[in-house]
């Protein structure tokens, strides 16, 4: 029975050694087996690790955003192309800071976008190849799109961070008391995924897919490959998180691995900037009446 059930002599033979050395015997120890028994049947389904989240959706992330800003000081770190998510998560909270007076003493907001002015193959245009070309048919060539990355400038980044900007002041002008920090820092590489973190301890990892689309800019239409987010149709797991406070040895590690990748990241790109940036104003400026935010 039990190598039916697929629990081995590495489970029964030292607790049966363990059971005799203490005095375990006859009915008693034949009652312990069958309790390890029926607990690996039990759990010889789908068993879960402490502190691991398998999320959906982007939305299932808000009841941690919630939960990061009911700490007296809240930091916010963030990773990926132009935080059209990240401001999305964090619309209802800030709205609720304009709105009334909390408990929040420190507020700081660490952030990373990919640099839209240099050229880049994702997300880039799809043309067909040249008439004399040697490829397949159908095989189409994948390249930088000025175009796409002026559409991404202005209708993301610098929208985004304008919205942002502004939800702060008001989320300021309610909260004087409240110390904000917030600073957007561009990064020469293209991010496979995004990257949340909330105040040092829980870490979401959600990658981009990849797809081809057709896409319309200022009325002209064009063919794009493009990172789109990871979708349901990609599985039932979007994002997965990780927490840093778990029991498990494992989870921690990968918690922690995850937020050193940001650090070091945040750290580099303190004193590398580009040429040409996108965000001339990356940090956000104290607002009319506010407390210093430096």
């Amino acid at each position: 029975m039990v190598a039916v059930l697929g629990v081995g002599a590495e489970i029964i033979t030292p607790l049966g050694d363990t059971l005799k050395g203490q005095g375990f015997l006859g009915s008693s120890f034949a009652a312990l087996v069958a309790l390890v028994l029926y607990s690996a049947i039990s759990e010889s389904g789908q068993q879960e690790v402490d502190g691991v989240e398998i999320l959906a959706d982007m939305n299932d992330i808000s009841a941690s955003v919630r939960t990061a800003f009911e700490d007296r000081k809240v930091q916010i770190d963030f990773s990926g192309f132009t935080m059209q998510t990240l401001l999305e998560l964090l619309g209802a909270p800030l709205r609720k800071m304009a709105d009334e007076l909390v408990q929040t003493q420190e507020l700081s907001l660490r952030i990373t976008v990919v640099h839209l002015n240099s050229p880049m193959n994702l997300p880039g245009r799809l043309e067909s190849p040249p008439a004399h070309s040697s490829l397949p048919p159908g095989t189409l060539l994948y390249m930088d799109s000025d175009k796409n990355r002026e559409r991404m400038r202005e209708d993301f980044t610098k929208k985004n961070w304008n919205e942002l900007k502004y939800l702060l002041e008001q989320a300021q002008i309610k909260n004087p008391s409240t110390r904000i920090r917030c600073e957007i820092r561009e990064s020469p590489q293209s991010p496979s995924y995004k990257l949340y973190v909330f105040n040092q301890q829980y870490v979401y990892f959600a990658p981009y897919g990849i797809t081809d689309t057709t896409i319309t800019w200022r009325g002209d239409p064009y063919y794009i490959l493009d990172a789109e987010g990871f979708g349901k149709r990609h599985g039932a797991a979007r994002i997965i998180g990780w927490d840093k406070r778990s029991e498990s040895w494992s989870t921690c590690r990968i918690a922690e691995h995850h937020m050193e990748w940001f650090e070091n990241l945040w750290k580099v790109l303190e004193n590398k900037k580009p040429p040409v940036p996108v965000i001339l104003d990356p940090i956000w400026p104290e607002p009319p009446g506010g407390q210093p935010t430096g």
